[in-house]
């Protein structure tokens, strides 16, 4: 072993702690794993959760609601009752503003009632729907499955699309007859509200099956012109919302400035009425963003209590490494290394140590991330084995993760300074024996 004079610089300590780790290598080489599979563990968890969380408000975006909706303000008041009486009409204009503007607007109206087929009666959310402005807008569309000769609603035409588990708890099939019962609120020329049941037959134009759990459930779409007059829901020519879209927007991109609606408020001075308001996808997806938000507390607190224990597994290998050279550290001492010059050798031997682990760690996490952003885990098999349709986030099945660039210097940031720092609990300890006990130490 080497020794250095009484003020041994940097670059001399860092060389003999380069060759310590090659002359202790099981040590090296152990202490370096526990490392490098916290590392590759914490950047895991971190990434997958990262990544459901993210591809729920994609989803939430790309087959729900679009970037924002204009509602009446009467229905937004009451959102939680869907108040088809609450709609509003006249709503041309705004459309052609906004195409002519460079955004998708597709009206909609939603309602709530029941859908009877030959085995069971179940409740529903029900979308009238303008099937070529959804076609260019929302994303489910392109998830109907087709096997069985399934379509979307066409124009015009008496049909319904189911969400797959909808269809399967009802018990319908596609090219199956079902029955819509509802209950129409209408305002009568006096203004009293009148209650008139109303039943529609409906064949079932196909299933789909998309990754977003809330479309795949208990949802059905229907062409919004046949809703129009007695043999429909009485709207004459009413809607109550229109979702809007920047054209030609990424899947993979959540909504910018430009589809604020602040802007779009903007962009329609003159053609928005005062009784009209935009609303964000955020404000309209609120429960899922105050969930979402508890769940990121939960998460911060699951990866907190996580990386601790991989920092106290990463400190205790080193630990435990420093503890078995006392002997070690006496010897140096009697050959003339200082105190300080020890501190600094170990710390700077363990700091390599924790530099190497965590690069390896970060190393084999990128290839897995990647595949685990490109594929992901299909939880669908035991989702259905366990009868659910979710795991709390709106993706239906498979998992994918994300990169997070700012965990990933992180970590190996911690873990370098952290295998530095351990040594010197250990190091302070061996320094404070005398030479002897430290030589007698096993």
């Amino acid at each position: 072993m080497s020794t250095t004079s009484r003020r041994e610089p940097v670059s001399q300590l860092a060389r003999i702690a380069l060759r310590n780790l090659g002359r202790h290598k099981v040590k090296t080489v152990i202490t370096t794993a526990a490392v490098a599979l916290g590392v590759l563990a914490f950047l895991f968890m971190d990434g997958f959760l990262l990544g459901a969380n993210t591809e729920s408000r994609r989803n939430i975006v790309n087959f729900e609601t679009g970037a924002a909706r204009i509602y009446s303000r009467a229905y937004w008041d009451k959102r939680e009752e869907l108040p088809l009486h609450e709609g509003f009409g006249g709503f041309a204009p705004l459309v052609e503003r906004l195409r002519s503007l460079g955004y998708e607007a597709a009206p909609r109206a939603t309602f709530v009632g029941t859908l009877l087929s030959r085995e069971e009666e179940l409740p529903f959310i029900f979308m009238g729907i303008d099937p070529e402005a959804e076609r260019r807008m929302l994303r489910y569309h392109a998830y109907v499955e087709r096997a069985d000769g399934g379509h979307f609603p066409r124009d015009g035409v008496f049909e319904v699309l189911l969400g797959v588990r909808g269809a399967k708890d009802l018990g319908a099939r596609t090219g199956d007859t079902v029955r819509l019962s509802t209950v129409i609120d209408k305002r009568d020329e006096a203004g009293a509200l009148r209650h008139i049941n109303q039943v529609i037959d409906l064949v079932v134009a196909g299933l789909v099956n998309s990754p977003d759990p809330i479309v795949n459930g208990y949802t059905a779409y229907l062409p919004l012109s046949i809703l129009q007059d007695e043999t429909g829901m009485l709207l004459e020519g009413q809607v109550t919302e229109i979702a809007i879209r920047k054209a030609g927007a990424r899947e993979d991109e959540l909504p910018g400035r430009a589809e604020s609606s602040e802007t779009l408020a903007r962009l329609l001075a003159g053609f928005l009425p005062e009784s009209l308001l935009v609303v964000g996808w955020k404000e309209i997806a609120t429960d899922y963003i105050a969930a979402s938000a508890s769940d990121n507390v939960s998460s911060v607190v699951f990866l907190g209590f996580f990386f601790v224990i991989v920092l106290m597994v990463i400190a205790n290998t080193v630990l435990m490494a420093v503890l078995e050279r006392t002997r070690e550290i006496g010897m140096l001492r009697a050959l003339g290394m200082t105190d300080g010059a020890l501190v600094k050798l170990f710390s700077i031997e363990t700091g390599l140590i924790g530099l190497i682990g965590a690069t390896i760690g970060l190393v084999l996490f990128l290839p897995l991330n990647s595949w685990m952003v490109s594929h992901g885990i299909d939880y669908s098999p035991w989702m259905e084995e366990a009868g659910m349709e979710n795991l709390g986030y709106r993706v239906a099945g498979i998992y994918k993760s994300a990169w997070n660039f700012t965990s990933m210097g992180l970590s190996v940031v911690v873990a370098t300074l952290l295998s530095s720092v351990t040594a010197l609990v250990p190091t302070l300890r061996a320094v404070r024996m005398t030479i002897t006990d430290a030589l007698r130490s096993e």
